[in-house]
């Protein structure tokens, strides 16, 4: 009985980590990842390669100040490299799985974003300090979105 609960934590453990190339970048915020995603709650995306929304941040969208300069940053760290992603298995509701990028070199793009000033600690759905931290010194370096 034991040897069964051991065995099903470990199985959810391994489960909250995947990796696979990245092969799309659509914003600083959501890449896209070479594996075929077949949970329920992907909603319209089941079926499709795998959208990843970066946990913890949100970046400049379409339009705004360092919108570009936010994706070309998630674009030149993981474009066409294998990347880990940490997950809880949730999903947004656009269907895309929530979760914190490790790239090749083990940093963390969703924290490398927010010390660059390219995203903020997106609080609405986000308690972690180290965001926090993170953001608050990219705040008092005057770093990209935190200049004026």
């Amino acid at each position: 009985m034991l040897y069964t609960f051991i065995l099903s934590v470990l199985l959810l453990v391994q489960a909250a980590e995947l990796q696979s190339e990245v092969v799309g970048i659509q914003d600083g915020d959501t890449i896209t990842l070479r594996i075929v995603s077949n949970n329920k709650k992907a909603g319209r995306r089941q079926g499709q390669n795998l959208r990843i929304r970066l946990a913890h941040i949100n970046c400049p969208e379409k339009g705004k100040p360092y919108y570009q300069e936010a994706k070309k940053f998630t674009s030149d760290l993981c474009f066409r490299k294998n990347v880990k992603i940490i997950h809880n298995h949730e999903f947004d509701r656009y269907g895309r799985l929530i979760g914190e990028v490790v790239l090749p070199n083990g940093k963390i793009l969703n924290q490398e974003l927010v010390k660059a000033g390219l995203a903020v600690h997106f609080k609405k759905y986000s308690s972690s300090t180290t965001y926090a931290l993170l953001e608050i010194k990219a705040q008092k370096a005057k770093l990209g979105i935190w200049q004026y």
